[in-house]
C-alpha cells in the first residue's frame, strides 16, 4: 500500500531501488512492538523489514470528527518522511477496540478511512477487546514468559476470545496458578503490559502465528491484512 511518493524517489532507476519497509504505528510502544513480532511471525520473509514507531500515536478511535483529519495527517506526514529513504510497502495502525466483537469493524473503518483521506492508505489493527485477548489463543507462549510462575491461561481454548471483556484484567487473573496461596499473591509476578512483546516474540519463535488455539475475528482480519502486504 502506498501514499504520496517522496520527492527523492523521482528519477530513481532499478539500480537505486530503495529498501522495503513496513511501518507500525499505535497507541503504545508495547503494542507496536507486539504487532511487529506478529507480522514477522505471519510473514517470515518480512523479518528485518518491519519497524515500529513511537510517534505519532494513533488516536483516531475516540477522536472528535473535527480532530480526525489532523491526527491522521500526522501519521501520513511521518510516512512521507520515511519514503525519502525507503519503499514503504505497508502501514499498520493499531488501536485497541475496548469493546467486544464485532465493534472492532467500525473502528477499523474509521481509522482506515481517515488515513486514506490523508493520502496514506493503511491497515487498521484493532483487537477486540484489547491486544491481551489475542494472547488467550496461545496459552503455551504466555506461560513461557515466566514458566516457573505462571499457569497456561488455557481457559478460552476453542472459544471466541473477541468476546472477552476487560481482557487485560482477565489475563492477569488467569496466569495465576489456582493453587497459589493467598499470602503469596502479593509478591506474585503478575502480567504487565510490558510482557506483551515477549509473548508476541514467543508466538513468532514457536511458529504459532497461524496456529491459534481459539477464535478471534479481529485477529483473522489482521492476518488478512498482513497477507495483503506486498513487498516490491
Amino acid at each position: 500500500m502506498s501514499s504520496k511518493k517522496g520527492k527523492n524517489q523521482k528519477g530513481k532507476g532499478k539500480a537505486d531501488k530503495l529498501p522495503s519497509l513496513v511501518l507500525v504505528f499505535g497507541e503504545d510502544e508495547n503494542d507496536t512492538k507486539s504487532i511487529r513480532e506478529l507480522i514477522e511471525g505471519l510473514r517470515p520473509e518480512l523479518v528485518g523489514k518491519v519497524q515500529h514507531r513511537r510517534q505519532p500515536l494513533v488516536l483516531i478511535k475516540n477522536a472528535r470528527l473535527e480532530d480526525v483529519p489532523e491526527r491522521a495527517q500526522r501519521i501520513a506526514d511521518a510516512v512521507d518522511i520515511e519514503r525519502a529513504t525507503h519503499d514503504v510497502a505497508c502501514v499498520f495502525a493499531h488501536e485497541d477496540c475496548d469493546a467486544v466483537e464485532p465493534q472492532h469493524e467500525g473502528v477499523c473503518t474509521k481509522i482506515e478511512t481517515a488515513l486514506a483521506k490523508a493520502g496514506c492508505p493503511a491497515h487498521a489493527v484493532v483487537p477486540a477487546w484489547e491486544l491481551e485477548a489475542w494472547w488467550f489463543m496461545w496459552p503455551e507462549a504466555v506461560q513461557s514468559v515466566r514458566p516457573k510462575s505462571w499457569r497456561a491461561p488455557d481457559d478460552h481454548l476453542g472459544r471466541r476470545v473477541g468476546l472477552i471483556k476487560d481482557a487485560k484484567e482477565e489475563l492477569r487473573r488467569k496466569v495465576v496458578p489456582k493453587e497459589l496461596k493467598p499470602e503469596k499473591r502479593k509478591s506474585f509476578p503478575h502480567y504487565q503490559e510490558s510482557d506483551s512483546p515477549t509473548i508476541a516474540r514467543l508466538v513468532r519463535e514457536k511458529n504459532l502465528a497461524r496456529k491459534p488455539g481459539a477464535k478471534s475475528d479481529s485477529y483473522s482480519r489482521f492476518v488478512s491484512s498482513v497477507d495483503q502486504c506486498k513487498i516490491g
